[in-house]
């Protein structure tokens, strides 16, 4: 594994400046993934197997889902609404990467994001953890 990639299954994860990443850093190919913003604005977590989420039936709980399409990929969250007495919420997601020859790859995983108040939609930059998906890409052997 080299200083600036950190491979887990069939992705490479490049490390991004100011944030700091948690894996089995002995073995060349981890099975659990942190990445967290030190000033506690997220952490994401990844593990092997980990499942895609689902729509749940409870009709009471509100949520938002929501998709970003970008070159090569699709990433989709399911955002359920923060509790009165916490001041973050766990979003899940999962992120569709093809490859050059039309294969599609999974990625899910979760992120603990911040809530102040403002949508993610409406924020005035991109949040960290959108870049570092963005980022992501396929191992290429």
């Amino acid at each position: 594994m080299t200083e600036k990639l950190i491979l887990f299954g069939k992705f490479e994860f490049p490390r991004v400046n100011g944030l700091e990443y948690l894996f089995d850093e002995q073995e060349p190919i981890t099975d659990y993934l942190f990445v967290n913003e030190p000033n506690d604005g997220f952490s994401m977590y990844f593990e092997k197997d980990f499942p895609v989420f689902t729509v749940p039936d409870d009709k009471n709980r509100e949520y938002c889902l929501f998709e970003m399409k970008r070159p090569n990929r699709i990433i989709k969250f399911f955002c359920p609404e923060k509790r009165k007495n916490l001041d973050s919420a766990v979003w899940y997601f999962y992120m569709e990467i093809l490859d050059e020859k039309g294969n599609m790859y999974s990625l899910p995983g979760q992120v603990r994001v911040g809530i102040d108040g403002a949508c993610i939609l409406q924020a005035s930059s991109k949040p960290k953890f959108i870049e570092v998906l963005e980022q992501v890409k396929l191992v290429t052997a």
